[in-house]
Parts: C-alpha cells; structure tokens; sequence
C-alpha cells in the first residue's frame, strides 16, 4: 500500500467501463430472469448503465469519467451496486462489488508508468447471499503529473526488507487508533433493513481502517520514515458497553533506500519495541547479492525470554475513547519493555497486540521476545566461533560422539527440504552465528529460573536450556531434524456473573497467573512428547478468549532441535513412561476430538474439494446440574423438560460458537513450514490453493507489487444455523466467499502475481435463534514472480 503524505493533491483521471455480468440470480420470478444495471458510485458522483433483462448482461457501457487526486483515491473506494429494476417498487440490491484504486496507484508509482488500463472480473457480494456473481469491468488511469517519493510512505505485512530496498534508519514501532460509532447500537438500526445495517457496519469498519492507515502513515512520515514494515492491523467490536468499534494498526518505521545505494549504518531504534521478528541488518548477512567490507551495524547477539504483558480494562462511554485506549497500550508496553530491561535486554521484537472483549470487559494482550541489541561496534563479516572457514562450509564445528551419532541418523538432518549439507559447497557459503541465540551477559535485575549450558559450537557463551520465542525459525543451518507444530491450551472457570463487572473482570485477572502457569508446564510436556530432542520453539503466538464461564489461553509454535542447545539423552522407555505416556495422550485425544465432531464429520461428507479447513480446538464444557426446587416442582414434568432442553441447547450452541471463534482467532496456519500441521487448531489452506498463495521463503526478499486489506460481514437469517453441523458450514463457506474474493482481485496485481502473507481474523462471530452472523478481515500481500 502506497499513501501519499503530502498536502499537494496530484490530479489523477479515472474511467470506467462496465462491461459484462455473469450467473447473476434469479430476481423476477414471473419471467424466470433478472433486469439488472449497475450504479458506478466514487464519492459523491453516481452514474448508472441501462437495464438489461438477463442473468447474464452484457452492458459495453460508455466511460464514466471521474477527476480525482491520489489522496481521494486513497481514503475512498469504488463501488459498484448490481440492481434489479423495478418499475412499481423499489428496486431489489442484487451485491455489491468495491475496489480499491489504491491497488493500481501503488502499481503504477512502483513501476514509474503514467497510464493503467485493464480488465478485470471480481465476485458480487451480499452481505445475506454471499457471492452472487460476476462483474466485469476494465479501468483506465491517467497520472497527470510526476511525482516525488519522498512524498509517499509504503506499508508492508512482511517482516523482511526486501533485497532491492536499504534500511538507512530505523525508528521503532508506530501505531495507530481510530474509534468510530458502531451503526449497530445507532437508532436508525430499528427501521432499517439488516442488509442495510450490515453494509452500513462493513462501511464503517472500512472507512475507519483506511484513515487508521493514513494515520499511520502521516506518523511514520513525521518520525522520518518513508516504509512500514511488519503491518497488523485489528478491529474491535465493542458492543453495547460503549456502542463503538475501534480500528488498530501497528508496525515498524523504517527509512529506505534504494539497492544501488549503499548507507550508512542506522542507529538503535528510538522506540525499542518492533513487530518484525528480526533487525533488518540480519537480511544483509544472509545476502550472497551484496558483499560488504568493514560496515558496522547493530545487530541480535543474545537472546532473552517470550515477553507477556496483560491488561483487563472495563469499558465505558468516554469522551476521548482513542486517547482512553491509547492510553492503555502505552501502559502496556512500557510494562513490557521494563520485562526485557528485567532480564538484561535492550529490544523487544516479534511484537503483537490482540484484544478479547466479552461484554463489558476487554481482555488486552502484548506479547514478545526480549533480545539484546549490539553497540555497533562489531563488524558485519565476522562470525562467531574458533574457525571461520568451517563455520562457513558446516553447521557444527565441533563433533562430538553424540554429534556423530546423530549424523548417521539422516532423517534428523534436513537442509531446504532433500537437500543435504554434503552438496553443499564452498560457492554458496553459510554464515552461522550462534551469539543470537546467547543468554544476555549482562547483569539481570531477576534470577532466571531456567538452566543455562555453554555453547555447542563457541564455548564461550551460554545458552538456556530451553528457548521460547516469537521470532520466526532461523536459516536451516542452525537446527538439525524436522520441524514440527506444537500447540497446547488451558481453561479456567470463571465464577462470577458476566453482570457484576468488577467481580467478573477481577476473577478473570487472578486466573491469568495461574493459567500462564500452567500453559507454559503443557507446552514443555507436549513438547518432549512431540519431539524429544526439540529444546526450542519458535513462532510462538498466543491467544486468548473469554466467554461468560471460561477463560481460555492457547500458545501455538514451531519445534525445532537447535544445534547450539547440547544434546540431552531422550529418557528410555520405561513401564512408567509408557503409562504416563498414554494417560498424556488420552488427555490430548480427549482436548482434541469428542465423540459429538466425530459423529458430526460421519454425517457432514462435502462434495467438493474445500480450499481450506478450520481445525477446532475443543474446549470441555462443563455441565451444570440442574436442581428443581420446591416451586418448579408444582409444575408439570414436561414443562420442567422443555425448559432444561432449551437451556441446555441453547448453552450448547453458545459453546460450539465459542469453539469455533477461538480457532478462527488462532489465525492461518503454513502447511509447509512444518510437519503435523493438520492436527493444530486454526484456519489450514489446502494445498490445491498454493500455485497462487505461496509461503513466506518463496517471496522473501521480493518487493511486494500491492497490498489490499478489506472487511467482510456474512448474515445468515434462515434459523438453519442450530447445531456444530450447521455453525461449521456457516463458518466454512464464508471462508470459502473469502478465498474465491481474493482469487478474483489477485489479477489486480499483475498477470505473474501471488498471493502471499494472508492473513484471516474474525472480530465477531454470534448465533442467536433468528440469525448467525459473522464479520471476517482479510489482508494480502500481491508479488509478482519473475
């Protein structure tokens, strides 16, 4: 995504052409057809093409011309409504289709052209029917005058730099908060139509992120930075408590230059807290393209612990609510920076924020891993450790008897899939550094409770025995054997009524320690039952979910075996661990499945191959006994039956709901990152889909072409959604309306393009007896492979 930060608006001409619809539905049943237009809509010009009476209409209209600038074409969207005319009455809204102009700007601006003109079919959406459709249409820009970079700040989703780009500064975490009135809980909701509320809520939430995003834009720019790297962005639906929904967006400033120009080192970030996962120095190490001599540069030579800092806020109806809520997160890292202080830390990396809000109270979360930051002072062509030669050509210098042990054994060594490291040569060299992984040597405020042992490969430094981190997984030269997805999860019962806030929020709070407690005993033993060798997990994200019972805290990484960690023997299998074992896995077994999803799959057999699966995390749902007392006992036996049924289902489906919700929330897995994959809860895209959505190593290095982030709200008003049947094939097809959307808009970027960084979150998901409804975030990145 390309903001212009400047106060001169550069004209910008935009025409239109509808040309074609296709399988539009059926809305005059009398003539078993549809007399469709389509109103052309950008600000506050609207123009309309002639009726057609056809499902499948061809309009070949003339150009609707639109004189812009690019800040207009930035902040508002392009909408396109198919109707059904209706000479009598009103006419019938068929779906809509919006396009972001921003997408064709940041193109053209990247690949310094004045004109644009494709075309291009994109899926009619209703908020009630889903996809009902295609439209296509060809769009022709003008730029009309030429432009200045340094007039733009670029925001990325990769945590990478790309190769053609320099970072020459680094300022540190940016953010941004907008709040908006949820149309929802707005008078005008009781008369109006629920599609109309629907578009209403999905216009909103769009608008408010697109000026969240200008926002941070406008930040970066004023700190002196012209891109934004490792962009999240979130929606908050509040609910009745403050009637309002807000809209965040963090990332990283960074200042960059072009490849053909080489900078000077940058300094340390002046706010030391980062959402990328690694210091964009570390890009240039790795790089074979460039070959530096004698530049200094800060970079990672220690590592610390995962960070967790929460919050629980009440909410109310504030005068200023985003000064109220930044005030928050402020709070909030501050706490987590003086953590890494605590343990002898200068940086926090990796970063990330969620929210969880059940009724009137907000469960906030920032999570992180404490590193040490460099003084600059060391060279970046030196390598840690007693040879440099051989540090170069081998991940492991010293070879003890285990070492070779564990080479004989090949399945444990796996470099880049089947490639081994004997045909590697002295052509492509490995630099292996294994300072990063080092405890701080500095002097801690607390004394760490974990073990720490002297480095495999250097012997100098320490390392801990066991590594929790957010950061993605290192170059394969650091680890030997697979890698494998872990994922473990804790439930607390909350006591108090979801009505006595103070209490409520308070218990939910004092469960918070306990829970952190525990989760992090599960991961260790899931861990070595895994992967017994594993001694570190990376990619470690945390969720969390509060309904009216039940506090719920998932931690989901990847396993691996790090080469600097020693070798600890695996136990041998005893009569103990083997009966231990099983008990662990039955309890697995029972987290994992019930026989009510098990009898549900058997009935639930799909036709068609589905791009992707939501794996559910089952969480036991505690059964309440249910004690007539002496009043109800007056009351015929039927009666008191009915009404148990209905407490009882309407409990059930709340569960399954909550069930669901969370997984969504755990976010999209990739397959191909590591091993057992399908056996973790959250969003699996299948691998039919990966020809056009690749993994993070494909682009890494790449330039992305565009960005598109958009908002998506489902309604479902038929009262079929009632059992974990039904939930799951609402959920699942508007996951696949949601694939099928950006299969549509990919060829916005380009005929060669991907899709890459995808990324699912659900702010809101409810099923009451009337309807089920559901609002979806999607955001892509788009590259272009050579």
């Amino acid at each position: 995504m390309l903001i212009p930060v400047c106060n001169e608006r550069l004209p910008v001409r935009l025409e239109i052409c509808v040309q074609s619809a296709k399988a539009l539905p059926v809305m005059n049943k009398s003539i078993n057809s549809t007399d469709a237009f389509v109103e052309v809509r950008f600000l506050e010009t609207v123009d309309k093409t002639e009726v057609i009476t056809s499902l499948n209409p061809v309009w070949n209209s003339e150009q609707f011309v639109f004189d812009t600038d690019e800040k207009e074409l930035t902040e508002e969207w392009l909408q396109l409504r198919v109707m059904d005319h209706d000479t009598y009455s009103a006419n019938d809204a068929i779906g809509r289709v919006n396009v972001d102009c921003n997408v064709f700007l940041e193109r053209m601006r990247l690949a310094k052209s004045e004109v644009f003109e494709e075309t291009f079919t994109m899926r009619v959406y209703d908020t009630i029917y889903g996809n009902r459709g295609e439209l296509t249409l060809s769009i022709k820009m003008h730029l009309l005058m030429q432009y200045n970079p340094k007039n733009y700040v670029q925001i990325m989703s990769t945590s990478f730099v790309p190769t053609c780009l320099r970072v020459s500064d680094i300022f540190g975490l940016v953010d941004n908060i907008r709040c908006e009135k949820d149309p929802d809980y707005e008078w005008l909701d009781k008369i109006r139509t629920p599609r109309a509320t629907n578009e209403a809520r999905q216009n909103a939430i769009r608008v408010t992120m697109r000026d969240a995003m200008m926002g941070i834009a406008q930040k970066a720019y004023k700190m002196g930075g012209n891109a934004i790297i490792g962009v999240h962005e979130s929606v908050d639906m509040e609910g009745s408590a403050s009637d309002l929904l807000t809209c965040r967006v963090i990332g990283t400033c960074v200042k960059v230059v072009h490849g053909n120009f080489q900078p000077a080192p940058y300094g340390k970030p002046i706010k030391p807290i980062l959402t990328i996962d690694k210091l964009p120095a570390e890009r240039y190490e790795h790089s074979c393209e460039y070959q530096f001599s004698k530049l200094y540069f800060f970079r990672q030579v220690g590592l610390g612990s995962l960070l967790t800092c929460r919050s629980i806020q009440i909410l109310n109806e504030d005068e200023n609510p985003e000064t109220v809520r930044r005030d928050y997160w402020v709070a909030l890292r501050a706490e987590i920076f003086q953590q890494a202080r605590s343990v002898g830390c200068n940086l926090v990396v990796g970063y990330s924020e969620s929210v969880n809000v059940n009724d009137s109270v907000a469960l906030l979360t920032c999570t992180g891993t404490a590193v040490v930051l460099s003084d600059g002072s060391e060279p970046a062509n030196t390598n840690n450790g007693p040879n440099e030669s051989s540090a170069r050509n081998s991940p492991v210098v010293i070879r003890d008897s285990s070492e070779k042990e564990i080479k004989e054994k090949k399945a444990l060594f796996k470099f880049n899939g089947s490639e081994g490291r004997e045909k590697r040569s002295d052509s492509a060299p490995r630099a292996f550094r294994c300072n990063q992984f080092h405890c701080p040597n500095h002097e801690t405020k607390y004394h760490t409770p974990s073990k720490t042992f002297a480095c495999s490969y250097c012997k100098n430094g320490l390392v801990g025995e066991f590594i929790l981190s957010t950061q993605q997984c290192p170059p394969p030269q650091y680890y030997a054997g697979p890698r494998n997805f872990i994922q473990v999860s804790v439930c607390k019962k909350i006591a108090s009524d979801p009505n006595e806030t103070s209490d409520y929020a308070a218990d939910i709070g004092n469960a918070l320690p306990y829970s952190d407690h525990e989760l992090i005993g599960n991961l260790l033993t899931e861990a070595k039952s895994v992967y017994p060798l594993g001694n570190a997990i990376f990619a470690v994200d945390i969720t969390n979910a509060v309904c009216d019972d039940s506090l719920v805290c998932i931690i989901t990484g990847v396993l691996v075996r790090l080469l600097v960690i020693q070798k600890t023997e695996a136990a041998s299998p005893s009569i103990t661990n083997v009966l231990s074992f099983s008990s662990l896995q039955r309890q697995h077994d029972a987290r994992r499945f019930s026989w009510g999803t098990v009898r549900d799959a058997i009935r639930f057999k799909p036709t068609v191959q589905s791009n992707l699966t939501l794996k559910i995390l089952n969480i036991k749902q505690s059964m309440d006994d249910n004690n007539s007392s002496s009043a109800k006992s007056r009351l015929r036996l039927n009666t008191i039956v009915d009404k148990v049924r209905r407490k009882q289902h309407k409990e059930y489906v709340s569960h399954v709901v909550f069930e669901r919700h969370m997984s969504l929330s755990i976010g999209i897995h990739e397959n191909q990152s590591a091993g057992n994959a399908t056996s973790i809860a959250g969003v699996h895209l299948s691998n039919s889909l990966y020809p056009h959505f690749v993994n993070k190593d494909v682009i890494e290095g790449m330039l992305p072409i565009a960005r598109f982030c958009d908002v998506f709200v489902r309604e479902d008003l038929t009262t079929a959604v009632r059992d974990s049947t039904t939930v799951d094939g609402f959920v699942t097809n508007a996951l696949e309306e949601r694939i099928t959307t950006i299969k549509s808009i990919l060829s916005l970027g380009g005929s060669n393009a991907v899709v890459a960084n995808m990324k699912i979150s659900c702010p809101q998901f409810n099923v009451s007896k009337e309807h089920a409804h559901i609002i979806l975030l999607v955001s892509v990145d788009f590259y272009n492979l050579p």
